[in-house]
């Protein structure tokens, strides 16, 4: 008996494998025009400086982040150097994730001293609240604003003749920025709240709880569903760290929601 004679698939089973295979087929070139087109919507002249970002989320979250903030710094560089993002949030993105990775380190590194650990955390609150003025200003300046007026502020610092846009859709890679920007005036105050947490959490590990307790409770009136700090408020308090309900864990809050209630 041969291994054809062995493997018997049935009509019915065919007909699955063939919708099956369609498909996913379906889902491949979905995903790949769709991902290509939001790639060529995206400001060429700061690809570099998230792509420099996305590695640094792919290397990070270890106690050895520290040794790849140099693409921080170098996209940091870049935002600094390219109209309209000096002062942007994502700016403050990458002082929050300096902030992240030296938290880590003085927590979880075992090998340095309870000097170099408070050095760290002292440390890991300056770039803290670096983040926090960035995001406190560009809130300031962009959360009330209606897309019109988003529109309006943005047209001086992407020009259609800047070189960076020859050969380029510039309305496509301008409507995204403008969609971008409507995005971050919900995301900000949750990134904020990131930043207050990680702020409350070095103050704990300095032993000053006082002021941990100050600003948990500042990163849960920015975003109440914020759990790390709910967690960490709880513990401060003498209580439990909460556990995250797994229906949770798989549909956690839309993002897209009001952060403030």
């Amino acid at each position: 008996m041969s291994l054809k004679d062995l493997i018997v698939i049935s009509p019915g089973t065919k007909k699955l494998l063939a919708i099956t295979l369609s498909v996913t087929s379906l889902a491949v070139t979905f995903a790949f025009f769709y991902y290509r087109g939001v790639n060529r919507s995206e400001d060429p002249r700061v690809t570099e400086a998230r792509g420099l970002m996305a590695e640094y989320d792919r290397v990070s979250g270890g106690k050895n982040s520290y040794a790849s903030f140099y693409l921080l710094d170098s996209a940091g560089g870049i935002y600094m150097r390219v109209p309209g993002y000096e002062s942007s949030w994502e700016r403050g993105v990458i002082y929050n994730n300096k902030c992240s990775g030296l938290l880590l380190m003085a927590l979880y590194d075992s090998t340095v001293t309870a000097s170099e650990k408070n050095t760290l955390l002292d440390l890991s609150i300056s770039y803290c609240d670096s983040s926090i003025t960035v995001y406190t200003g560009w809130l300031d300046e962009w959360e009330d604003l209606s897309e019109e007026v988003v529109s309006q502020r943005l047209l001086p610092s992407m020009n259609v003749k800047d070189p960076a846009f020859a050969g380029l859709n510039f309305n496509r890679i301008f409507r995204k920025r403008v969609r971008d920007v409507m995005l971050a005036r919900i995301e900000t105050p949750r990134r904020l709240s990131v930043s207050y947490t990680n702020k409350a959490t070095a103050y704990r590990h300095l032993m000053r709880q006082d002021s941990a307790l100050v600003y948990y409770e500042k990163a849960l009136t920015l975003w109440k569903e914020n759990r790390t700090a709910e967690s960490n408020l709880s513990v401060l308090l003498g209580g439990e760290p909460l556990k995250t309900g797994i229906i949770e864990s798989l549909f956690p809050p839309d993002r897209k929601k009001a952060s403030k209630n």
